[in-house]
């Protein structure tokens, strides 16, 4: 389980593997703890790590996860978002994240302005129900409050901090993030529909 509260990596290389593909983020504050079979969230998708050599973190990831995440868009050299499990003797800084993203969405609008980005995302259909005024939502992994709803659409108030720490900042209008919905919403969902049953 995650945060939201992230840290930028680097991906140092990407290479074809069977039935996916092995790919290796240099994050030398990470790689110098990690051991091999941990979780670590990249963009907001949990991946094991299956080895660490020197400075980088190597992972398999999955043609589901390629398919179904920005991983697809990876070039070498991209900025990506980091983070490890949530300890149970630190705070919580985010919110619950688990790295099972949900689906991806389009940027629809960014304005930017002296003292923050205004991100406008477009989100599927399907996933609406799970998105609440003020509530969490996790962007390529970092945990973010929903300024404002408006059908299929999100506002998303980005601070300069945020901007400086994750690769949100290399967003533009039409880029593609991995977005996961709130768990709380999705267990409530499930709860409400049994006891209709």
């Amino acid at each position: 389980m995650f945060t939201g509260i992230v840290q930028k990596g680097k991906i140092h290389a990407i290479s074809p593997a069977e039935d996916g593909w092995e790919l290796a983020i240099s994050m030398p504050s990470f790689a110098s703890i990690v051991q091999l079979g941990d979780s670590v969230a990249i963009d907001g998708a949990c991946l094991t790590v299956t080895k660490v050599v020197d400075d980088n973190m190597y992972f398999f990831v999955s043609t589901e996860s390629i398919a179904k995440t920005i991983i697809r868009n990876y070039k070498v050299g991209d900025a990506v978002n980091t983070e490890l499990p949530m300890q149970p003797n630190c705070y919580l800084g985010g919110h619950y994240v688990l790295g099972h993203v949900d689906a991806t969405a389009k940027v629809n609008k960014i304005d930017i302005t002296p003292t923050a980005w205004f991100l406008t995302i477009q989100v599927p259909e399907q996933f609406v129900k799970y998105i609440v005024y003020k509530g969490s939502i996790a962007i390529n992994g970092v945990s973010l409050t929903i300024n404002e709803v408006s059908d299929q659409l999100i506002d998303l108030c980005i601070i300069p901090t945020t901007l400086d720490k994750t690769n949100i900042n290399q967003l533009a209008v039409d880029s593609i993030v991995n977005i996961e919905f709130d768990i709380l919403a999705k267990y409530t969902e499930q709860l409400l529909l049994k006891r209709n049953v």
